[in-house]
């Protein structure tokens, strides 16, 4: 599989990366299937799994753990708190690392920073960025991240507050059409060397019928690697084979798939980009 650097960390990554979120009872996946799953994305050359603290009260987290307790050393962390301020944080921090089975994280970003208001209250007085730091600062993370799913804007921004080391950004076909992080945030991370992971690649399914292609869309964006989230074996291996022989669209293709899609482009399907995530109107500006 290709590898690509992970921006200012020093470190490469595979173009193809694991989202934790459906590995749980809830979307059909037992135990002994995520598991495997966890596995055979080791065998097959996938190192950065993402995880949240908020996923299926802790499920999603406590399987990756599973896995972590015996092949830490080949895996990459990434988790992601979602209280605010910074005891809140704190708190969080804690229960992550118990669930995963681990004495550190390699990445804790802040989940879904949607707005400005909530960029607030995270960067500033008594916000969770005072426990990022203080948790780097004791070796228990080593890199500090942020996750934007609605507004570019607000990732722009946070850029001028603190030199994050990575970003994790909606990049589907469907994003390159409204708050596109796509043509508005990658270019910003670049400049600042920025270690960038996307995700949303399938759009909740939506995109199912060209989900090769739309994999392909997404790798092939100037980032490090792409998340995607799997419930069976199958949907693993699918990903894997357009993963290990990737190539990137060529310009004609590229035209045509996002025309293809265009009519796709609402709330309804881009809920991540809607008020509340309801899908029934676009997330203001």
């Amino acid at each position: 599989m290709e590898t690509r650097p992970f921006g200012r960390t020093g470190e490469m990554m595979p173009i193809l990366s694991l989202g934790c979120q459906r590995l749980v009872d809830e979307e059909g996946c037992s135990e002994a299937q995520a598991i495997e799953i966890l596995h055979t994305a080791l065998e097959r050359g996938i190192r950065y799994f993402d995880t949240a603290w908020v996923y299926s009260a802790g499920q999603s987290e406590s399987r990756l753990g599973m896995v972590a307790r015996e092949r830490r050393d080949e895996m990459w962390i990434a988790t992601k708190l979602f209280d605010p301020t910074a005891e809140g944080a704190k708190r969080q921090l804690e229960t992550s690392l118990k669930r995963l089975q681990t004495d550190h994280l390699d990445e804790w970003r802040m989940h879904d920073v949607h707005s400005f208001e909530r960029l607030d209250a995270m960067t500033g007085p008594g916000g969770a960025l005072e426990t990022m730091l203080a948790a780097r600062e004791q070796g228990i993370v080593r890199n500090i991240s942020m996750s934007g799913h609605t507004n570019p804007q607000v990732q722009i921004e946070a850029l001028k507050r603190y030199p994050f080391d990575t970003m994790l950004v909606a990049v589907s076909l469907l994003d390159h059409f409204v708050y596109s992080h796509a043509e508005e945030f990658l270019p910003v991370a670049a400049e600042h060397q920025l270690g960038v992971v996307g995700m949303k690649v399938f759009a909740y399914n939506r995109l199912t019928e060209v989900a090769g292609d739309a994999l392909r869309y997404s790798m092939g964006l100037p980032l490090t690697t792409v998340i995607v989230g799997c419930s069976t074996m199958e949907q693993l291996l699918f990903d894997l084979d357009v993963a290990e022989h990737f190539e990137p669209l060529r310009t004609p293709e590229r035209q045509a798939l996002l025309q293809s899609v265009m009519h796709m482009v609402s709330p309804e399907n881009m809920p991540w980009k809607s008020v509340g995530w309801q899908g029934k109107e676009w997330s203001p500006r």
